[in-house]
């Protein structure tokens, strides 16, 4: 009986983890083909952080809620998990406004994850 729950819960818990990473694949790739789409236009790197901002908010709500569930469930506060999805969301922005720079001056694009 003890084994059949371990494996339940660990089943559960690799299933929520599955929904975290399936989410924030679904933020990065909106926010390569927003990058991508940006530095076709040449926007200037300013401008483009600033518009980074508000791009794709479907998909890093998506994201901070599966993230912060899963924090919830391997015991979080609700404040704790927030934070940290939070700060996952925004390193995904950080990422792309930290290249978009050297995307810019190479004529380099970034690539979708899959």
């Amino acid at each position: 009986m003890f084994i059949l729950s371990t494996v339940a819960l660990l089943s559960a818990a690799t299933a929520g983890m599955a929904d975290a990473e399936t989410s924030r694949v679904n933020y990065s790739n909106c926010v390569t083909d927003f990058t991508i789409t940006h530095l076709d236009k040449k926007t200037a790197r300013g401008a483009f952080r600033k518009a980074v901002v508000d791009a794709c908010p479907d998909e890093r709500s998506a994201m901070i809620a599966a993230m912060k569930k899963d924090e919830m469930e391997f015991g979080s506060t609700e404040q704790e998990a927030t934070d940290y999805a939070t700060e996952e969301a925004d390193g995904v922005l950080t990422a792309f406004t930290e290249g978009y720079s050297g995307y810019l001056s190479s004529s380099t694009r970034p690539v979708r994850e899959e």
